[in-house]
């Protein structure tokens, strides 16, 4: 999978647990965000990234998915290790 292809996903993941089909994805979101991002939000998101791309995120990894940067380099790690 391709790093546009990773993101279309992952920003389709955002909108349906943010429950916001407009919401535009630009890179710059976090945790923290009362606007788009709580913690509550946070978990669901998580739960939702695991089941979209069949992966388990560690505790440790889960602590450290603070960004939608954070996200996609968790996600493309998983990638190529998978694909070794």
């Amino acid at each position: 999978m391709n790093y546009p292809d990773l993101f279309v996903r992952v920003s389709g993941v955002f909108r349906l647990v943010l429950d916001s089909p407009e919401l535009q994805i630009v890179g710059h979101e976090c945790i923290g965000d009362p606007a788009i991002w709580d913690s509550f939000a946070h978990v669901n998101l998580i739960i939702a990234l695991e089941s979209e791309f069949n992966v388990e995120f560690t505790a440790e990894e889960i602590s450290q998915l603070h960004s939608l940067e954070s996200i996609m380099a968790a996600l493309i790690k998983r990638q190529n290790v998978s694909e070794i």
